[in-house]
């Protein structure tokens, strides 16, 4: 099953956008460990790497955020109140989300 929750770009705030194929499981000029081959060593530790990630994760779902809530106000524009309201519930559970991701990144040692 695929989804496209987007039109074919968005932006993340830090300087490029992105274009997700249909099943979203890589980002274009991202290190993630979907698009590094397994067994490739890396040269950050499982912690650093860690880091590095939950940071992504956290500012790329506050991206989203941003999305799901402008995609209701217009959905709400076009008489759409249903859609809207579970757009808007989507990006408080994907607040939430958030929330759960930092708390991972405070109980990584500094």
């Amino acid at each position: 099953m695929t989804h496209h929750h987007h039109d074919d770009a968005h932006h993340h705030g830090h300087g490029h956008p992105h274009h997700h194929g249909p099943e979203h499981g890589t980002h274009a000029g991202h290190d993630t460990e979907a698009s590094q081959d397994e067994h490739a060593p890396s040269p950050l530790s499982t912690k650093e790497k860690l880091a590095k990630m939950l940071h992504h994760w956290v500012h790329h779902n506050q991206d989203h955020v941003a999305s799901y809530r402008l995609w209701a106000q217009r959905a709400r524009s076009e008489g759409l109140p249903e859609v809207a309201d579970t757009l808007e519930t989507i990006a408080q559970k994907s607040l939430e989300l958030t929330d759960l991701l930092e708390k991972a990144r405070t109980h990584l040692p500094s």
